[in-house]
């Protein structure tokens, strides 16, 4: 007996033994990695529901109630709503904003550029940045209005505005509403018209001295400027050589009462007509004179079925009597405190 139980004892054992094999050969679930999975399932789940809510957002609950327009002066708040496509009611996310902005800046001329922004939870705001109009081109086919980055803003106007002076000598150029006077510069960019150019920087230094009001400015060249100030009194720049200093000058003149210079002209320093010629730097030369005997009728030329007519043969009015002076600039390093006359 014992020794059966003996040898049944190691059998068992041997059975027992492949049971503790097995049990040890089954892998042990790692709870880290089941936290990780869970944690990935609620991210998931997460970022699911937030698709969801800002699609029913910006499909349901953000709708366009309010439409407003900001800076503009030129065209109307209704206008610019009605041609921007946009309407009470559609979704405000649903709104093409640059492809708007865009369409509104080609279609009207006097906007430079276009912003549209959108305010939760229901209004849209079109901020509008619009062109400053700088002169009035003449042309064969009318006066073209051009603003101060050289966009052409109308054209084939009958008469000039009287609000901005007339620019003479761009008639080559073609006015085409929304386009801009530019040429092909050294590095082959593109650059403002030179003699646009020109205008730009004159008209800007004579509104920093207050030199208005500018019936015209004419470039004849890049080595002539000239200025029929206030309708009667054509002054002659000559070139942009000591531009700042030269209107300077012609300011201390003007304010000085350039009439007393001509006691014999029966003109008073309100109405007085005639020419300053400042385009030698070291003297300043005034005559009194008619002003329609010297100035360019160009500038005064109404528009008639898309044709210019000229009063080619119209006599001139009778002239006043005509004085010179010379007035020395001292190569306008310093203004005189007090001018002489000669009388002619």
């Amino acid at each position: 007996m014992e020794r059966g139980q003996h040898r049944q004892a190691p059998r068992r054992q041997q059975r027992q033994r492949p049971q503790q094999t097995r049990q040890s050969a089954q892998p042990r679930r790692n709870p880290r990695r089941r936290k990780q999975k869970y944690t990935l399932h609620y991210l998931f789940l997460f970022l699911f529901c937030i698709a969801v809510g800002i699609t029913i957002c910006t499909n349901v609950l953000f709708k366009v109630s309010t439409i407003q327009v900001k800076n503009n002066t030129y065209y109307s708040s209704e206008e610019l709503i009605s041609r921007s496509g946009i309407e009470k009611g559609d979704k405000l996310f649903g709104i093409n904003a640059s492809d708007t902005e865009k369409m509104l800046e080609d279609r009207f001329p006097y906007l430079q550029s276009v912003n549209i922004k959108r305010r939760l939870p229901a209004t849209v705001v079109i901020d509008v940045v619009e062109e400053s109009p700088m002169g009035a081109a003449y042309t064969e086919e009318g006066y073209a209005i051009v603003s101060r980055t050289g966009k052409v803003l109308e054209n084939k106007m009958i008469e000039a505005a009287g609000d901005i002076p007339v620019l003479l000598g761009l008639e080559e150029e073609k006015f085409t509403v929304g386009s801009y006077l530019y040429a092909k510069s050294n590095d082959g960019g593109r650059q403002l018209n030179e003699k646009l150019q020109m205008i730009q920087r004159f008209i800007e230094a004579a509104e920093a001295q207050l030199l208005e009001p500018l019936t015209y400015v004419q470039i004849t060249d890049i080595n002539e400027i000239k200025v029929l100030y206030d309708e009667r009194i054509l002054i002659d720049f000559g070139g942009e050589i000591d531009l700042d200093k030269k209107i300077t000058f012609v300011q201390k003149v003007l304010t000085d009462g350039i009439a007393n210079n001509h006691p014999l002209s029966g003109y008073t320093n309100e109405n007085f007509e005639g020419t300053i010629d400042i385009t030698n730097r070291k003297q300043l030369h005034t005559r009194a004179i008619a002003v329609d005997s010297v100035a360019d009728p160009r500038a005064f030329t109404v528009f008639e079925d898309e044709e210019a007519f000229f009063a080619e043969d119209e006599e001139l009015p009778t002239e006043a009597p005509e004085t010179e002076e010379e007035i020395p600039t001292e190569e306008l390093s310093e203004l005189p405190e007090g001018t002489e006359s000669e009388e002619e």
